[in-house]
């Protein structure tokens, strides 16, 4: 199937055209399996978010508002589907404070390890509110208003998660960079 543009996918959806639920997969899933493992750091669960995000895309894309960014409705259901999830395994606490981390990292970590690894390693222990806010930014380069929209925040909140997202990493990663000069 010749690549379409996401209206005329979810136009086909609409319609019940196997191809174009076909298409939207093979657009979409890779994608959105990287989002949810990030924010869940589980590949089964990561699997598990696509394929709901997946089902309800297919039983609901009727419900997309004309002028409605698809991708950013796409996102915000594999959001909250990988949210139901951890919520489920009651391993975070969606607190806005100054802290980022849920743990340290050592610094013998940053000396050993690749700096994309280490990058990674960082990444991961974020809490999943700022970890969501990098990846969609610098992963998936959303702009701050598509983030906004698919965390059900404000710009300005996505700026200040960003902000202090972005800091914390640099902090961390100081060290590395110190050694190599």
């Amino acid at each position: 199937m010749p690549h379409l543009g996401d209206e005329e996918l979810l136009e086909r959806i609409n319609r019940n055209d196997s191809r174009a639920f076909e298409g939207l997969y093979e657009t979409y899933a890779p994608r959105l399996f990287v989002y949810c493992l990030r924010l869940l750091r589980d590949r089964q669960s990561a699997e598990d978010a696509v394929q709901e995000t997946l089902m309800k895309v297919h039983t609901k894309a009727h419900a997309v508002l004309h002028g409605t960014s698809f991708r950013s409705w796409i996102f915000t259901i594999a959001r909250n589907e990988a949210y139901g999830l951890l919520r489920k395994k009651k391993t975070i606490v969606l607190e806005d404070d100054d802290q980022v981390w849920n743990n340290d990292t050592p610094l013998e970590l940053l000396l050993r390890a690749e700096e994309s690894e280490i990058v990674q390693h960082l990444l991961e222990e974020l809490k999943p509110e700022y970890r969501e806010i990098l990846v969609l930014r610098e992963y998936e380069d959303f702009s701050y208003g598509e983030i906004a929209v698919i965390t059900s925040s404000t710009i300005a909140a996505v700026k200040s998660r960003l902000f202090k997202a972005r800091k914390a990493m640099t902090i961390k990663l100081k060290p590395l960079y110190e050694t190599r000069e």
